[in-house]
């Protein structure tokens, strides 16, 4: 019975960590989606944007590093690995942003599709939603973890 709460410990460990993980990503979403907006915004993009972006693109790819190390070997379809995801999205959706803004060649194919940008999309809604779920499961994990012992 010991290994049993040994075990669930150690889960509910590593979910308070991933919580922890994917509350610093909600967190970091308006400023994700100010950088965007500011690299759709027609004109010139001034240079504090690809600073703040780069910041933001490189918080959420720490933000996914961790994740990654927390998860460890956890089912592709399991909640953990979405949240991955997620955090691999936003980091990817930033930087593309960036690059779209600050490209080393300009076209009106790369322009028209900066343009065209619309923020973090499904995604940022998503990864609230599986955070939600993670603070659930973590809740319901401690009240069946306090149960009464044998």
């Amino acid at each position: 019975m010991a290994a049993v709460r040994d075990s669930t410990a150690a889960r509910l460990f590593a979910l308070r960590s991933l919580l922890e993980v994917a509350d610093r990503a909600v967190e970091l979403q308006p400023s994700a989606e100010q950088v965007i907006d500011d690299c759709a915004r027609p004109g010139e993009v001034p240079t504090q944007v690809a600073r703040r972006g780069s910041k933001v693109a490189s918080d959420y790819s720490r933000l996914h590093g961790w994740a990654l190390d927390i998860i460890g070997d956890a089912d592709r379809g399991s909640l953990e690995c979405r949240v991955a995801q997620l955090l691999h999205y936003h980091s990817e959706m930033v930087d593309t942003c960036i690059r779209l803004a600050f490209p080393r060649f300009r076209t009106p194919r790369l322009e028209q599709r900066r343009l065209a940008l619309r923020g973090l999309g499904e995604p940022a809604r998503t990864l609230r939603d599986a955070r939600a779920a993670l603070a659930l499961w973590i809740s319901d994990l401690e009240q069946t973890d306090s149960g009464p012992p044998p």
